[in-house]
């Protein structure tokens, strides 16, 4: 059943903003929505799943639906045809879970593919013709495949197998209207964008709520059709379930037969794909979902936990099919077994291959990381900007007593050595024969891969030189292994490493293209990157692409570890970066306006994640090289890059991308880079006391949802640090405790309270001092 799409979450809001030298319609998509109560698409599996419960709905007691009582004749619909259809009410707690809605055949195929249904309560406002007949063109004929001549229907069919038909009817029934969930209760949160639910297979006889029929529901509110993202959105969900559809025809809904979640919703969010919609967002799983059991499925029952899952195992049955083509997934859906033992008995010997699930999975693993099918055909994927799964680990220093691990069952880490020369490893997996081992090379030598011999020395004379990474993959490949929780309980391992420590700054870069312009966005947002942080190390420099010859400000802080807030503790603030060489005309091959910011002299912990981050002043001003600056900007299909501007009215930090019909390369990504190295020999920065009294400035002034207040007390003390409205109202405190000497930081936010737009004071208060300032907060 479908998940969120395209990417994750997803607030749909297009508009047109100016670019540099063109304009385009722009996509935002919110990271942070499902923390915000703002709308995205759910998955309708669990939704299916919570419904059948709550309705008493047991497959297993049903048994196979029944052919006799079921009507014998085609429906033979025509545009026009009235029909009272049933449907389920998904509130939770509802007192009718199903009810009959009026609805009207909207269109119908002209070959034997599908009739769409459109309820007579959203006609003409949520739906129209127009769209009715772009889904019905996309299902019966031409889906989104470049220059194709066959549509959702015929393509799953040939890929997949036959649907069901229990109404004597080659149509596929297709309905919309408003789903009525959760959604439809607050407005907010997760909507289900569309689902088949298999009690309609049954006849009244076993279920009277059934519609004895073969049909899909799609959703009209929030889910709007009539614009292309919403569309693609409807679309790819009829071709992953209608995948499900035919999933179901070979292996029903008895416990026993039932394909496993990982396995089924691989298949169909693999047929998105062959239909030439976008791969299922892979932000989850690039990010923090390579260490985790590959085939558990939500084992946290958490539909933000969830979407890990999905872009696992998308990620999976792609690789699947372009390694084996459609005929393993024609085998595996409709083999008599499931999961691994479909496809190593079944599935892969029909296409045929002598590899088999465990060779399949390591090759996979290191696709992820290497993906570049000119090493080998096994090690990269066809499909363009499969984003390239990050380190677990990275080390600056090849020199590594001894650091300890542990992988799940069927889970992989990546332990990354990026600086230093003649490197030497050895791993202990504590003689757990699963767990296996791959040197993964690359360098001005090219890029190769090795086998790793757990015990033993694996030794690279030309790191540093001919490869300048060299990454260890650590998997665990056994799911025959006998645990008892695969989701908590990991298998560990250590190793140690030597080699020569030269110490040059290594560069932390996400972007891997050439700027493409600039982003218009107004004087008072922000534009941010967050970077991984390495072991050891400290921050030496940025480099950041500047548009034109002026000034701007930032800073740097530590990530922030809980809550919404972006920044942490304030680590460099301000920095000032200025332009050196204005670019008029066409972008040259090599962008020549980088400017470095010398950080070296804060002594900057880089061992975790940190922010850089630059506030926008002025208006921008088109072709005048000294006027307001912005920073420039690509498009990836992966991004660190964040936005602090107002979206919906509400103002926070975003991440966009700017394609609503290709998302899969087109997130934004500034251009801001980073360089840390490890200290050698050299003493810690030694930070005299203060010798008065200090309370700074907030920083960023204006700021929305928080900022840092920073100040110095030259002797120990009781402080009090606390927040005022205009009329003197206390409406936070920040500080109320015995402190020692010295510089000293307080956050404030503003995410978890009501407080308006407007200026605020805040006010310090230790011995005799007292020092107040004020700040604007801007929504």
């Amino acid at each position: 059943m479908k998940s969120f799409k395209i990417y994750l979450p997803i607030l749909f809001f297009v508009f047109t903003i100016s670019f540099a030298q063109t304009k385009l319609n722009m996509q935002k998509v919110d990271e942070s929505a499902l923390s915000n109560g703002e709308s995205y698409p759910v998955d309708a599996r669990e939704s299916n799943e919570a419904f059948d419960k709550a309705n008493g709905i047991d497959y297993a007691k049903l048994g196979q639906p029944i052919q006799t009582n079921l009507k014998k004749v085609a429906w033979n619909f025509t545009v026009g045809s009235i029909k009272s259809w049933i449907v389920s009410d998904r509130r939770p707690g509802t007192s009718t879970p199903f009810y009959p809605i009026p609805t009207t055949c909207r269109a119908a195929s002209v070959g034997s593919n599908c009739y769409i249904f459109v309820a007579d309560s959203v006609w003409g406002t949520r739906v129209t013709q127009t769209a009715v007949d772009q889904i019905r063109i996309a299902f019966d004929s031409q889906n989104a495949v470049p220059n194709s001549n066959k549509g959702i229907f015929q393509t799953d069919k040939e890929t997949y197998g036959d649907p069901p038909d229990v109404d004597h009817d080659t149509k596929i029934i297709i309905l919309i209207f408003d789903i009525l969930d959760s959604y439809s209760v607050t407005h907010t949160g997760g909507y289900t964008v569309g689902y088949f639910h298999p009690i309609n297979e049954y006849s009244k006889l076993q279920y009277s709520n059934s519609n004895e029929a073969e049909m899909f529901f799609l959703d009209a509110n929030p889910l709007d059709i009539s614009n292309s993202s919403g569309l693609i959105t409807g679309l790819s969900t009829l071709a992953h379930e209608f995948q499900h559809m035919i999933q179901y025809n070979y292996h029903g809904m008895l416990t026993a037969a039932q394909q496993e979640t990982f396995f089924d919703e691989g298949c169909s969010l693999v047929a998105e794909v062959i239909n030439g919609y976008p791969l299922y967002s892979q932000s989850s799983y690039y990010n923090i979902s390579t260490n985790r059991y590959m085939l558990g499925w939500n084992p946290n029952n958490d539909a933000t936990d969830v979407i890990k899952d999905y872009s696992r195992a998308a990620r999976f049955f792609l690789y699947l099919k372009e390694q084996f083509g459609v005929g393993v997934l024609k085998s595996f859906t409709q083999s008599t077994r499931t999961g691994i033992n479909a496809l190593n008995i079944d599935a892969l010997p029909a296409v045929p291959t002598s590899r088999r699930f465990s060779d399949i999975v390591v090759d996979w693993w290191i696709a992820n990381f290497l993906n570049d099918r000119n090493v080998d055909t096994k090690w990269g994927y066809i499909y363009p900007n499969v984003p390239k799964v990050p380190a677990t680990t990275m080390n600056a220093d090849p020199n590594v007593t001894y650091k300890s691990d542990a992988v799940y069952k069927l889970g992989a880490e990546y332990i990354s050595y990026i600086s230093g020369n003649n490197l030497t490893a050895n791993f202990n997996t504590n003689g757990k024969t699963a767990l296996q081992l791959r040197a993964i090379e690359t360098g001005p030598a090219g890029k190769k891969v090795s086998v790793v011999t757990p015990g033993s020395n694996f030794t690279e004379p030309n790191f540093g030189t001919d490869y300048t990474n060299v990454t260890f993959l650590v998997c665990h490949n056994d799911n025959n292994d006998a645990v008892l929780n695969p989701n908590s309980i990991p298998f560990a391992y250590s190793y140690t490493s030597s080699g020569t420590n030269e110490n040059k700054p290594t560069e932390i870069a996400y972007d891997n293209t050439e700027p493409t312009g600039i982003w218009n966005w107004p004087a008072g947002d922000s534009v941010a990157v967050v970077f991984d942080g390495i072991p050891g190390t400290k921050l030496d420099s940025i480099r950041v692409a500047l548009r034109t010859l002026s000034s701007i400000n930032g800073g740097v802080w530590r990530k922030a570890t809980s809550g919404s807030a972006l920044f942490g503790k304030q680590l460099a603030v301000p920095i000032t970066a200025t332009g050196k060489t204005y670019v008029s005309g066409t972008y040259p091959p090599q962008w020549t306006n980088w400017v470095k910011v010398d950080l070296r002299n804060y002594n900057i912990d880089a061992s975790t994640s940190f922010v850089v981050s630059f506030v926008l002043e002025g208006t921008y001003q088109i072709g005048v090289a000294t006027g307001p600056n912005r920073i420039m900007n690509t498009y990836q299909p992966s991004s660190n890059s964040l936005t602090y501007t107002t979206n919906n009215d509400v103002r926070k930090w975003y991440n966009f991308t700017v394609d609503d019909t290709n998302p899969q390369d087109s997130l934004i990504v500034y251009l801001i880079r980073a360089y840390v190295s490890l200290p050698t020999g050299v003493k810690d920065v030694i930070e005299l006391m203060p010798s008065s009294f200090k309370l700074a400035q907030n920083y960023p002034n204006p700021f929305n949802p928080s900022t840092v207040i920073s100040y110095q007390l030259p002797v120990s003390g009781q402080v009090s640090l606390k927040v005022y409205d205009m009329l003197g109202r206390e409406v936070a405190t920040l500080v109320n405790e015995f402190q020692q000497a010295g510089n000293h930081n307080s956050q404030f936010s503003i995410s978890n309270s009501q407080l308006s737009s407007g200026i605020y004071f805040y006010t310090i208060r230790s011995g005799n001092f007292v020092e107040t300032k004020k700040m604007v907060l801007m929504k």
